[in-house]
């Protein structure tokens, strides 16, 4: 007998991100004890490929919030099919107007998201090319010369997504996305985390021990819980 249920949801997205990261700084902590003089291990290596997974992972985890909230909205399948269409942040601005609220594109909320989205674009849509670069001789590090964001720094290229990176994209985006549904358009907590993960919830735990690790606050509403 089949049943039915909700794939490729918000909540799949960040969970997979929010995983992939805790991992990551685990291995990045492994990695800051290994002694100058030795170089690296693979603990750096692994540290370097979760964190950036987690970055995409939370990036993508945008589109599929805002794919989401427009679904709950019922709209005729060939009018939905067009506006999947739309980049990401247009379909939050179309979601907000169609339920009688405004998004403020001058909001540092707004500012911030957009940021990972162009980076995210930047990575799933890759155009080869020649750089210049240098070498740090005190820390034997590679620095190339790329194009970063304005606000967060965030590198253009996918190898230089470092920890803190994916740290602050992630709370960019639950920001962003509690300021969407609980102060823009006044959703109530279980309301809003329900219309974003299409009927899903996921768990906070791993959030809950990132964040007492870094003294880092999270918000945490579009899981259902409480700021």
């Amino acid at each position: 007998m089949k049943s039915d249920t909700v794939i490729s949801t918000y909540h799949e997205y960040i969970l997979e991100g929010i995983s992939s990261l805790n991992l990551g700084l685990q291995f990045y902590k492994e990695y800051q004890k290994v002694p100058e003089d030795v170089g690296s291990d693979s603990s750096g290596i692994y540290s370097a490929f979760n964190c950036r997974y987690a970055f995409l992972m939370i990036a993508n985890s945008l589109e599929a919030a805002a794919n989401a909230l427009l679904l709950s909205r019922n709209l005729e399948s060939s009018y939905y099919e067009e506006l999947e269409k739309l980049n990401t942040l247009l379909k939050f601005k179309l979601f907000c107007n169609l339920i009688g609220d405004n998004l403020d594109k001058g909001n540092q909320y707004y500012g911030r998201v957009k940021e990972i989205i162009a980076c995210r674009n930047e990575f799933v849509h890759p155009k080869p090319r020649r750089v210049t670069y240098e070498i740090d001789k005190t820390k034997s590090d590679i620095i190339f010369d790329i194009k970063r964001t304005k606000i967060r720094d965030y590198p253009h290229y996918f190898n230089e997504i470092r920890p803190e990176h994916s740290l602050t994209a992630l709370q960019d985006t639950l920001g962003f996305l509690s300021w969407v549904c609980f102060d823009i358009c006044k959703f109530k907590i279980d309301e809003g985390a329900l219309l974003l993960g299409l009927n899903s919830y996921c768990s906070t735990a791993e959030i809950d021990i990132i964040g007492a690790e870094y003294n880092l606050a999270f918000d945490t509403r579009t899981f259902g819980k409480l700021k």
